[in-house]
């Protein structure tokens, strides 16, 4: 068990080193500090409506920069080991094919992270910095000074970022299931948006099953099931909105979210272990 985790955390680190390297992470990257610090320019409103507008465009950065880097990352993994042919130097040594599947996805998964992390961290510097600014210009009214801290301080900003993180793992591991079984970077970029944006629906066709019942034919029920069971439900993850617009949201709803994401994210690995099991290289 330990040799097979050191192979999985070897191919992590290697996929990780390879994706710092690319220029096209940091550009990313560098797009969505820009991003993120540029919005402390674009508020002239109350001060609650400039807070509200920085966590709104800092989190969206997040999340932008974060699909983009999730779905180049992995269309490159492993339909670009195989273009290059090293996919057969790896797997020539005592490597499984689902240990490189999951090192594959667990490298990626830990630059998104760093990537969350830093952007989370100038967030929070921008509305600190905001802060400065409002407190410098607003007086000093105790119930104006402790609602401007409140804002730029709110502990519920953790659970967005923990929110941000878990929605983009389950579309990295949606991202790798497809890389393992096209040979086109184009098509796993293409499949893995439409799937994201059909987890946005998700919700619409799991009510329309539930409504429709003997209404609709065999045909429609089956396919609506179908997208209801096997598409993830992505508006789970609008309680990040909840929490933007500054609505109390339950440890123990993040922490569901968080399992849902989990189980979910373990399927997709297994399908995609499975379909790498059996293809030909």
């Amino acid at each position: 068990m330990s040799s097979c985790f050191r192979r999985i955390f070897a191919v992590a680190g290697n996929t990780f080193l390879e994706a710092v390297r690319q220029k096209v992470f940091a550009v990313l990257l560098l797009f969505g500090l820009v991003m993120v610090v540029g919005a402390n320019y674009f508020t002239e409103f109350s001060f609650q409506e400039q807070f509200k507008f920085l966590k709104d465009l800092g989190y969206a950065a997040i999340s932008l920069t974060g699909l983009l880097v999730g779905l180049l990352g992995a269309a490159q993994l492993i339909p670009g080991e195989i273009e290059r042919r090293t996919i057969l130097t790896a797997l020539s040594r005592p490597l499984r094919r689902w240990e490189f599947v999951v090192g594959k996805y667990f490298g990626l998964t830990s630059l998104l992270a760093v990537m969350v992390g830093i952007m989370a961290l100038a967030v929070w510097g921008v509305l600190k910095w905001k802060e400065v600014q409002l407190l410098g210009s607003e007086g000093t009214d105790p119930a104006v000074v402790a609602a401007i801290r409140a804002e730029s301080m709110d502990p519920r900003l953790i659970q967005a970022v923990l929110l941000v993180g878990v929605k983009l793992a389950v579309v990295a591991a949606l991202a790798v299931f497809f890389s393992t079984i096209a040979t086109s970077t184009t098509f796993v970029i293409a499949m893995t948006l439409v799937v994201y944006l059909i987890g946005h629906l998700q919700s619409v066709a799991r009510e329309q099953w539930l409504e429709t019942g003997e209404a609709a034919g065999w045909g429609v029920r089956i396919f609506l099931a179908a997208v209801a069971l096997l598409i993830p439900d992505f508006n789970l993850y609008n309680l990040i909105d909840e929490i933007v617009a500054g609505n109390a949201v339950a440890w123990r709803t993040t922490i569901e979210v968080i399992g849902y994401s989990a189980v979910y994210t373990s399927i997709l690995l297994a399908a995609a272990a499975l379909a790498f099991e059996g293809r030909d290289i």
